[in-house]
Formats: structure tokens, sequence, C-alpha cells
């Protein structure tokens, strides 16, 4: 038996050195760079600012972003999205799936050992002497086969490794799976509120021109006013009226909405009770950090960054591939026709072989040059997830200068539109103007009012986005 063990041992050492002694040939995955033009040093609206302070701004957002807003209503959305969005459970069960294709990935570089074990009757008749004579022998056996297959080319460890970054990138997609799902709650939340104040706002609206209408009713049985006057104030009431039917449509979206991203039915009532309330007040414009940060804060780019790198290991393994394998191989056999006599007869065999194709009609070679060319495209969107990082961050910081600009203007409006109602209607209480002039100055501060809660929103959901586009960090949700 030391024989044996010798042989094979001997057979092993050889044949490992004689392969090792070519490591040039071991294929090695290839690590690529982003192009600089791809990652700006600065963010274009920030860049100034950095070069005037020569110090690195840091970034000032957590990583539970929707908390800067403080609203116990948008942290408990957001946490019960956590807990039964189903999209978050899909991302959730793909990460399961992954760890397991880890496991699969690494079993062919473990010792691979199986057993088997039977037993049997055989019957055969013969004639001695004109006498038919019928028996039956037994037969036991049992047997081990272990083999090991020598990594020398790296094709397993390299499938492994691309298994263990897939995980990686998978458990990345978990986290932006989960910052995208607190983005669509925080703009679904925000657009509710917005919704069930403008319905307030408009009912308060016609109230107001409801109570106008009233007093051009009392001055028309006075003569003091024209029947086109309490035509055209009391088409206003319906023109706002009208409004009133569209708002209560986008409320119903927006809890269906709601209901959707909580993994609850349409119709289920909201855990939490939506109030008609202000709008949250806007934190100071926070420090945006640099670009180079998205790399590592932002959790979709990660799992860009990870694919590709998993995708050249794959490559290498599949060039490995192409590589001879060598194999060490033993079977122990037991076999006797009597149990007690099973481990008194046994066979051992001991072997290395060496494995290697000469003629697959291409495929390997095709197999290697297709994991090429998937990493070229997983390169490809890697680039495209940094550039549309960057685009997201830099698009937020515009809107913002931009929006509050809009608002200031609105606002200002609002303030004009004050005065010319309260002017409009002195000189036509005087008789110096056509009710028209007030009609028209009301509708006018009527319609800024709900431009300025529009533009209130719009900030704030561009505040959000901006959040939401600094990524993420270690957000994994709840689960």
């Amino acid at each position: 038996m030391n024989y044996f063990f010798k042989t094979a041992a001997v057979l092993a050492l050889a044949l490992a050195a004689l392969l090792c002694g070519c490591d040039s040939l071991r294929p090695a995955p290839h690590h690529r760079a982003l192009e600089p033009s791809v990652l700006p040093e600065h963010f274009s609206s920030a860049a100034g600012e950095a070069e005037q302070s020569n110090t690195v701004a840091r970034l000032s957002v957590p990583d539970r972003w929707w908390q800067l807003f403080e609203s116990a209503e948008l942290n408990a959305l957001v946490a019960g999205a956590f807990t039964n969005n189903l999209d978050l459970a899909t991302a959730a069960a793909r990460l399961r799936q992954a760890r397991e294709r880890t496991i699969i990935a690494g079993a062919p570089g473990d010792l691979q050992l199986s057993g088997r074990a039977g037993a049997g009757v055989d019957k055969f008749g013969e004639t001695r002497g004109g006498i038919s004579v019928e028996r039956s022998q037994e037969s036991y056996f049992a047997g081990l086969t272990a083999a090991y297959e020598l990594d020398i080319w790296g094709r397993i460890s390299s499938a492994e490794r691309a298994a263990e970054l897939n995980y990686a990138a998978t458990d990345q997609q978990v986290a932006a799976t989960a910052l995208l799902i607190s983005g669509e709650i925080a703009r679904n939340w925000l657009q509710l509120k917005v919704v069930l104040l403008e319905m307030a706002l408009v009912q308060d609206q016609i109230a107001t021109s409801t109570q106008a209408l009233q007093v051009l009713q009392v001055r028309q049985r006075a003569a003091l006013s024209a029947a086109v006057d309490v035509y055209q104030q009391a088409t206003q009431v319906a023109a706002l009226e009208r409004l009133l039917p569209q708002l209560a449509e986008q409320r119903d979206d927006q809890h269906m909405r709601l209901n959707l991203l909580l993994g609850a039915p349409a119709s289920a009532p909201l855990p939490v009770v939506v109030r008609v309330e202000p709008l949250p007040t806007l934190a100071p414009f926070p420090q945006c950090g640099m670009p180079a940060d998205l790399l590592a804060r932002r959790p979709d780019v990660q799992a860009a960054w990870l694919r590709l790198q998993a995708q050249e290991w794959i490559t290498a393994s599949r060039q490995a591939d192409r590589l001879p394998a060598l194999t060490l191989t033993g079977t122990l056999n037991l076999e006797s026709n009597e149990i007690a006599d099973v481990f008194k007869n046994w066979h051992l065999n001991l072997a290395a072989g060496l494995l290697g194709p000469i003629l697959d009609g291409g495929r390997r070679a095709a197999e290697a040059r297709l994991a090429g060319a998937v990493a070229d495209e997983s390169f490809i969107a890697y680039t495209d997830a940094v550039l549309r990082a960057v685009q997201e961050v830099e698009q937020a910081i515009v809107r913002e200068r931009n929006r509050s600009e809009y608002l200031a203007a609105v606002e200002n409006e609002i303030e004009l539109n004050d005065k010319t109602l309260s002017e409009s209607t002195n000189r036509y209480r005087k008789g110096l103007m056509e009710y028209l002039s007030v009609l028209t100055a009301l509708s006018n501060k009527q319609l800024s009012e709900r431009r300025q809660l529009a533009a209130r929103s719009a900030l704030i959901l561009n505040r959000m986005a901006l959040y939401q586009a600094l990524g993420g960090g270690e957000l994994r949700g709840e689960r």
C-alpha cells in the first residue's frame, strides 16, 4: 500500500513541478481604469469655491438622508417600505442566491469524495449427471472514490473570485434598491402632502370667491352691480370647483403608489396619517464633496464596478479552461461473497491524470472571447454609471439655484397681486373701474398661490433628488 502512495505522490509532484514552471502562462484578470475626462476633479458649480479655499469639502449628507426632513410620517413610511417592499425582498432573495453561487463556484477546488455500497444475489442453474441443480451466490461491495484537481492555472480560483465579487455586487444592489425605494417613498409622500395642501387651498379660494359672489348678488339686487359681473364671478367659482375632482384623483393615485411601495393592497389604509400641514423646511444646502466620493458612496456605481471585476475574473477562468487540468484520484473497492469478509478483500488505486482539450470545435476559445466581450460591456456599463452619477448631482445643484430663483419670483408676484387686488377692489367700490379688473386680479392672485405651492414642492423634490444622488453609503434597509 505504501508503494501506491509513494508512486502517486512522486507522479503528482513531477507533474506539478512541470506545470508550475510555466507560471507565466497563468491567465490573469485585466483591471481597467476610467478615462480622466469621465470623473472631474470638482463639481462644476463648486469648482471655483474649492480653488479659492484650497480645501476638500466633505460630504454632509447622512446615509438615511430622509431624516433631514424631520418628519415622523416620512420616517415611518420608509421603515415600512424597508420591511415590506417587494422589490427590496426580491433583491434580498437574489443576494441569498449569490451567496450559494459562491459556494458552488468554489466547490471544485475542494476534495471530492463519494462512496458506494450495495448487496446482490446471483442465481443460476446447471446440470450435473443428468440432474438439474439451482444455486445462488450472494455478493457484497463497498467503495470510496476521491478526486482533487490541482488548480495550476487558476481556473477554479478565478471562478470562485468572480462569484465572490458578484456576491458583493449583489449586496451593493440591495443597497441601491433600498436607496431607490427611499427616494420613491419620499417623493410620493411629498406629492401626496402637496395634493392635500392644494385641495385645502382651492377650498379656501372657493370660499373666498363664493363670498365675493354673494356680495355681488346683493349689490345686483340693489342695482349697484351688473348681471354680467355676477355671471363672471360665478364662472370663477365653477372653475375652482372643477379643480377638486382632478386633485382628488391625484390624491388617490399617490395613495395607491405608496401602498404599492409598501407591499400593500391599493385600497388599504396607509400605516400613517398624512396630515394637511405646511411643507417641511429645507436644511441648509449640503456640502456635496468631490465627484470621486461618488465611487465609494453610490451603491449602484459600486455594484457596476464589482460586476466589472467579476467579469474580468470570469474571463481569466475561461482562458484557463483551455489549458490542461491535473487531477489526483484515489479509489478503494471492497468486495466479497461473505459480508464478514468485505473488509478483508480490498483494492486500492491511486492515479494522477492530465486532461487537456485537443479538439472541441472552438468552444473553449469562443467562451473566452465571449467572456472578454461581456467584460467590455461591463466596463461600458460602469463608465455609464459614473457619468450618470456625476450628472445627477450636477443637475440637482443647478436646479436648486434655478428653482430657488423661480420661487422668489413667484413670491414677489404674489405680493404684487395682493396690491393689485386691493387697489382694484377700492376703485371698483368707488365706481372708477369695471368688476372685470377685480376678477382678473383675484384670479391672478389665486393662480400665483397655487404656483407658490408647486414651486416650493419642486424645490423640495429637487433637494430629495440631490440627497439621493449623493448616495446611501451602507444603506441596507431594515432587513
